[in-house]
């Protein structure tokens, strides 16, 4: 059961909902979901909880793919999703490289910051579901509450 406070969760994309990828998820097709990942964003949103994903996809500032493309694998993921009779409140990217040195790549907070401008609602003490170490540096700088 949750508490009153826990209204939202706060999830990575790649590693987390779809299988990774070394050489980055650049088309639809590459993207695929990891088993029963769909249908446990519907099993939270019948919960009551509010599903956001904050991602860092510095393969389009490497010119690997462009915003259309990761529009479509974003499209790809909703639906996928939607089958499953779940749903996503926001999706938000960070299209930078490391070197860029921007406030949204993680480790730092801009994507979560982001969220609650979205929500209109505090991020702090929210679940954080990610798979590497900047995800949970990320979420815990942020106020939220990181797991791995």
């Amino acid at each position: 059961m949750k508490s009153n406070l826990q209204t939202m969760v706060i999830l990575d994309r790649d590693g987390v909902l779809n299988y990774d990828s070394t050489n980055y998820i650049k088309t639809a097709d590459e993207w695929l979901p990891i088993p029963g990942s769909a249908e446990a964003i519907a099993a939270l949103n019948t919960e009551g909880f509010d599903v956001y994903i904050v991602t860092n996809q510095s393969g389009i500032g490497r010119g690997l793919f462009d915003e259309v493309a990761y529009a479509a694998i974003t499209d790809k993921m909703l639906a996928t999703i939607a089958a499953a009779g779940g749903s996503i409140k926001a999706v938000i990217h960070c299209p930078h490289t490391p070197e860029d040195d921007c406030d949204c790549r993680k480790p730092k907070t801009g994507m979560f910051t982001r969220v609650h401008q979205i929500s209109g609602r505090s991020i702090k003490g929210m679940a954080c579901i990610g798979d590497s170490l900047r995800d949970l540096e990320a979420a815990l700088d942020a106020g939220c509450s990181p797991i791995l």
